[in-house]
């Protein structure tokens, strides 16, 4: 009973703390069982894209566990640097290690219950809701959820209480090597003295972050796009931290060597004050920088790939199908469309037939463009590829008469527009650049999506494709759309390269894309319950720090209107730091994510700057209430004597 009585007591003093962190952990406990209530859904192996979907899931989870592991190993470090004072104090008074370690314990079980009846019964109501969005996202109607999944239940159970094992162990580890009489040392901050290796560390954050953002504005839509990109990101990682950590000590110390600027009433106040929130808190800093940046690319990316599903489904077929092969469909075939169009209430419209050379991948080293012959042969420099067609098929296609010479050519290039003398294969052409082209698709659906050049006469020793596309008339929902294309294909005999139903692609799409953007949500909202735990315990740490920095900037002088300005702006701007550095993360991860769009044949530039606008403006908006909310927290612990 008095173990009881001292932990509910404790608890009811810190209810500022353990409030925030019992919400926090009943959430992520939720998003847990919602990640494994979906994953464990059995019809999701009914979808075209289930295999991949489930892949998704089943690394949405894990990435979730350990976001749910780094909050709890934060956390519990800050709620013992909260209790240190109050378990050397029980010691002190005569409690022996043993009864401190049944504290402890029972305090684990006590947190752990609460997190876990809060966070499950949360999941059970909200994971319905979730799979309901989920299913909106894929717009399908076959998927069912049953309301309580126990597998998922048992598994969360599992995890969360391994984790809280972890800590409690840790905890007892701390209390056993915990020197009572340290704890009453003065704790306030002494500028610390830095060797050469913490200077080092800073020009290192500077140099690593440098290259970072060189790789991300110098990626080209190759295969190697994404290890440049992972590559960029674990530089940016590495540099934020040491950057936070050091650098950002470095140059306020370099402010304090400079005499005429430092030995300023304003500038000597904020310098030396803003160098010990930095020595304290650039660890904390960088993280929630890291965490910003995590939420605002992994949202930018989900939602830039499902809005342009529409541009990407016309870049593989511009119709409602598209069929290539090496010769023009015969006489049976084309009666087959009609005949399966038929069948499903389809009426079969512009069916029209050209040929073309097919994809010919390389790269451009300049003007020149290097033949890597088919896509077979595509290396780590492929990076492009060029499809030829004549300029009587262009005028039959588009109604444009257009007249050229052998040496001239028209060229849509809707990854990078390209114009005048060009050298393709050999063979110069002053060349026209094609704002678009109605018939222009990617044959292979490959990540190299063609340009279209238009020249008078199709290459010699260039393998060539007949291309047959159409549109068609069908009342009813997609469904029935993608039951035509689905039925049509194999009465023609056709392999899945040679034929592509925009209607059928799209539901691949959606599934795809849209089990990514639920992944995306989830992930990014336990990026962001983190990134708030983070600031609001940071806020408390910085609040009981300046209890005592009011006192003695009083005590030299100040007023206490002087004193809270100056503590409020140092507060202000130490926390708008991480933010600022997210966006500039998202900057300048914006060429290296687009170069990877155009490898998924997004071309929609200005698309991608709306979503990036509106994406970071949210995360400004809600990171300043979660500063707003904090503040007053902030400020209670402040004012208090």
């Amino acid at each position: 009973m008095l173990f009881i009585h001292l932990l509910n007591s404790s608890i009811k003093r810190n209810t500022r703390v353990y409030g925030p962190y019992l919400v926090a952990t009943s959430m992520l406990v939720a998003i847990n069982y919602i990640f494994a209530a979906i994953s464990a859904n059995h019809s999701l192996s009914n979808l075209s894209s289930g295999a991949v979907t489930s892949s998704l899931l089943k690394l949405g989870t894990t990435f979730i566990l350990l976001v749910t592991a780094a909050f709890l190993l934060y956390v519990n470090n800050f709620l013992w640097q909260q209790r240190r004072h109050e378990i050397g104090l029980y010691s002190m008074l005569g409690m022996t290690s043993r009864n401190i370690g049944w504290l402890l314990i029972l305090e684990k079980i006590y947190l752990l219950v609460i997190s876990l009846v809060a966070g499950l019964v949360t999941g059970v109501i909200f994971e319905k809701l979730a799979f309901l969005g989920f299913n909106r996202l894929l717009q399908i109607d076959h998927l069912h959820q049953p309301w309580i999944a126990p597998w998922a239940l048992v598994k969360t159970c599992l995890a969360i209480s391994g984790y809280f094992i972890v800590l409690m162990l840790i905890d007892l580890l701390k209390a056993h090597r915990l020197k009572p009489a340290s704890l009453w040392a003065s704790t306030t901050g002494v500028p610390q003295k830095h060797g050469i290796f913490f200077s080092l560390a800073g020009c290192a954050g500077i140099i690593v972050l440098a290259l970072a953002y060189y790789i991300t504005l110098t990626t080209k839509p190759k295969v190697t796009a994404i290890n440049h990109f992972m590559l960029a990101v674990t530089l940016v990682v590495v540099g934020t931290y040491l950057l936070f950590i050091a650098g950002s000590v470095l140059f306020l110390s370099f402010l304090t060597k400079r005499r005429h600027f430092y030995y300023q009433p304003r500038h000597f106040i904020a310098v030396s004050g803003m160098r010990q929130r930095m020595e304290q808190n650039g660890a904390a800093l960088a993280t929630i920088c890291l965490l910003g940046s995590a939420v605002l690319v992994i949202l930018f990316t989900v939602l830039t790939l499902y809005t342009g599903i529409h541009s990407t489904v016309k870049s593989y077929t511009p119709t409602d199908i598209t069929i290539i092969g090496r010769q023009p469909l015969n006489g049976a075939q084309k009666k087959i469309i009609y005949q399966t169009g038929k069948a499903h209430h389809a009426t079969v419209q512009n069916l029209t037939t050209y040929q073309a050379t097919t994809a010919q991948v390389g790269y451009w080293q300049g003007k020149n463009f290097i033949n890597q012959g088919s896509i077979n042969h595509l290396t780590t420099k492929t990076s492009s590829g060029i499809v030829f067609v004549t300029t009587a098929t262009y005028r039959r296609l588009t109604g444009q008469q257009t007249r050229l010479t052998n040496h001239q050519a028209l060229l849509y290039s809707p990854a990078k527009q390209r114009s005048g003398k060009l050298v393709v294969d050999g063979h110069p052409y002053q060349t026209r650049a094609l704002p678009k082209l109605s018939f222009a698709f990617n044959p292979e659906h490959s990540i190299f999506s063609p340009a279209f050049m238009v020249v008078n006469h199709l290459p010699q020793g260039v393998a060539t494709m007949n291309v047959t596309t159409m549109n068609y008339r069908l009342t009813g929902g997609n469904t029935k759309q993608v039951a035509f294309e689905t039925d049509l294909q194999p009465r023609l005999g056709l392999v899945n390269l040679q034929f592509t139903g925009a209607a059928t692609i799209t539901a691949l799409f959606k599934e795809l894309y849209g089990g990514m953007v639920f992944i995306g949500i989830l992930v990014s909202l336990a990026l962001a319950i983190t990134t708030t735990i983070v600031i609001y315990f940071k806020q408390i740490s910085e609040g009981y720090a300046d209890q005592h920095r009011f006192t003695t900037m009083q005590e030299v002088g100040l007023s206490e209107a002087e004193t809270t300005k100056s503590i409020h702006s140092q507060v202000l701007m130490v926390f708008m730091l991480p933010i600022i550095g997210a966006v500039i993360n998202l900057f300048f991860a914006f060429p290296a994510i687009r170069q990877i769009m155009v490898q998924l044949n997004f071309y929609n530039l200005p698309a991608m700057v709306l979503i990036a606008g509106i994406i970071t403006l949210a995360l400004l908006f809600l990171y300043l209430i979660i500063y707003g909310l904090t503040t007053k927290v902030y400020q209670h612990i402040v004012d208090q004597d």
